[in-house]
């Protein structure tokens, strides 16, 4: 009989540029909750360069309150089902799944988390786990794309080719925009997205001023979404955290142009199945996110990687690289 192991490694940010491995419990699926052993888990750039290295995701003012929980801030993770609470209905065990979401608990840079059933999706065998490790950040980006309504026969300018950049043009051609370029003021990144065959992608003085109906923003510096509002001619969503100031001005207002921030929502039924149609289906490329495996020994080679934009992002498998040594 195979005894159940009663603790796991999870990666601990314990305080700036500062980490540990530690050994925690692993947690207990309570009522409506999952346990899932991670397979792979991938950084959320925004995310990992900031909690590591002194900021507040969302005010920069401020410092995170050290240590962060065990395995915070990963979320972007897919493995396979341990154990279930009671009244859990969608998922057994052995179920390959993916996060959605997560609220609660220790995070993702572990071994195992539990979710609550809503927060996770069943994978169809032909989805591997590289594929659908950042669906959750696929799912953001598709709620962002879906503010702007019925995208068939209109063109979009999405600004920023970072991992939601690289989605969110791939999507908006799949969801029928006649037109989709994504927009960077890194070269290597540029070609990048050109070589992958994501979708056309250029320099941002490279575009044609009034072209385009709507724009995406997935940076969230001011300067990028009010290149957009000078450069589209309907509506702009802003995808990115945004930070300083945007000038609306009455010549935006004569215009028509709608400048919408960002809203989360939930992820319905209908939402999954549009997911995992346009990933299993009809191509989407999650996996090209996901540039470079590093173990969680050397986290803060990872951190450097998102900074100097050599990673799109970094991702690791926890049940090996957890203590022990591993490839760049």
């Amino acid at each position: 009989m195979v005894t159940q192991p009663k603790t796991m490694k999870a990666l601990q940010i314990t305080g700036k540029e500062s980490y540990a491995i530690a050994e925690v419990p692993i947690p207990v699926p309570q009522d409506h909750e999952i346990l899932v052993q991670i397979e792979i888990v991938a950084t959320c750039p925004r995310w990992d360069m900031n909690m590591y290295g002194g900021r507040d995701m969302f005010d920069y003012s401020r410092s995170p309150q050290y240590p962060l929980a065990p395995g915070f801030p990963g979320h972007e993770a897919a493995g396979v089902v341990r154990a279930v609470g009671k009244g859990v209905t969608r998922y057994q065990v052995g179920d390959r799944v993916a996060a959605l979401e997560h609220i609660e608990g220790n995070g993702a840079y572990a071994e195992y988390i539990c979710y609550r059933e809503h927060e996770a999706l069943k994978l169809p065998d032909h989805i591997s786990f590289k594929q659908a490790a950042s669906f959750e950040l696929l799912k953001c980006v598709m709620i962002g794309l879906s503010q702007f309504g019925d995208l068939r026969g209109k063109s979009v300018l999405v600004s920023g080719l970072g991992p939601a950049g690289m989605l969110a043009i791939q999507a908006a051609a799949i969801w029928g925009a006649s037109r989709v370029v994504g927009i960077d003021l890194n070269q290597a990144r540029i070609d990048e997205v050109n070589r992958l065959g994501l979708g056309t992608a250029m320099h941002a003085d490279q575009v044609a001023p009034d072209t385009f109906d709507l724009g995406y923003d997935c940076v969230g510096a001011a300067a990028s979404v009010q290149y957009l509002l000078d450069n589209v001619r309907s509506h702009v969503v802003i995808f990115g955290v945004l930070k300083g100031s945007v000038q609306f001005d009455e010549r935006l207002w004569l215009r028509g142009t709608k400048l919408e921030a960002y809203r989360y929502r939930s992820f319905g039924e209908r939402d999954r199945e549009l997911l995992l149609d346009a990933v299993g289906n009809k191509g989407l490329n999650c996996s090209c996110l996901l540039t470079h495996h590093i173990p969680f020994t050397r986290y803060e080679d990872a951190v450097k990687l998102l900074q100097t934009q050599q990673a799109v992002k970094v991702y690791f498998h926890p049940g090996s690289d957890l203590g022990q040594g591993g490839e760049a």
